[in-house]
């Protein structure tokens, strides 16, 4: 019974603060433990969607399509989804207020499925084909810089990511399955098939740019309706 009551009051006390997103505490910039902790709480809530803050659900992510071919391989995905986001765990998250930057660097393990279409070379194979594609990725490691510019609303100030810059990287024992490769020669499919299973890292890192920035970008509009529905000063301590 004193469990219940507990629960009750802590909800009855965040709405009577009247705070637009109670779950995070505000931070000063140089506590760079208070961010993490704020980020490590905020991950599952913004996976799950946050439909009172305008934040879709970010776990499982779909993408009907995605060019992600570069000069010399013609990649193109479709009906991908993406899911594990919610498993994400942060490194470092720091906020840089003399840049105007936040800075973050996260872990992730995920799983994608979807259809691909492949034409080129890929790493040092001629390669093609066609079908499904699965993917696991025990630890994509993301660091992201978001350059944020503040927006003036209702006698508020708010916050609004104007750009950001990242890189990744991918470590662990990936999986990387193509289905339909080469169907037309047993020998070479095998062979890049093999070359594939052995180098899914490499691959994945040379496949995925466009992959991981279009995740990212739809990651930053969610963060912007997010932004615009919560002030400043509720996470940000001067």
């Amino acid at each position: 019974m004193v469990p219940k009551i507990l629960i009750i009051a802590s909800v009855l006390i965040s709405l009577a603060s009247g705070l637009s997103a109670p779950f995070i505490a505000p931070c000063k910039a140089n506590d760079e433990d208070c961010i993490l902790q704020d980020t490590i709480k905020s991950i599952p809530l913004f996976a799950d969607g946050i439909p009172d803050l305008g934040v879709k659900p970010l776990d499982p992510l779909f993408f009907k399509s995605v060019d992600s071919s570069s000069p010399n391989l013609k990649f193109i995905l479709s009906d991908i989804t993406f899911k594990g986001l919610k498993g994400c765990k942060p490194i470092k998250a720091q906020r840089i207020p003399e840049k105007s930057n936040v800075f973050l660097k996260i872990s992730c393990p995920l799983t994608v499925d979807g259809q691909y279409e492949m034409d080129g070379q890929l790493l040092v194979v001629k390669i093609a084909g066609k079908g499904k594609v699965h993917a696991f990725l025990p630890n994509l490691e993301v660091t992201i810089t978001f350059d944020i510019i503040d927006k003036e609303k209702d006698g508020q100030t708010y916050w609004r990511i104007k750009k950001y810059t990242h890189s990744f990287d991918v470590t662990g024992n990936s999986e990387l399955q193509f289905e339909g490769l080469l169907q037309d020669n047993k020998v070479l499919s095998e062979a890049a098939n093999d070359l594939i299973k052995n180098s899914s890292n490499e691959v994945i890192k040379e496949i995925a740019v466009k992959l991981v920035e279009n995740v990212l970008t739809y990651i930053v509009g969610e963060f912007n309706h997010f932004f615009g529905k919560v002030p400043v000063n509720e996470f940000v301590l001067e």
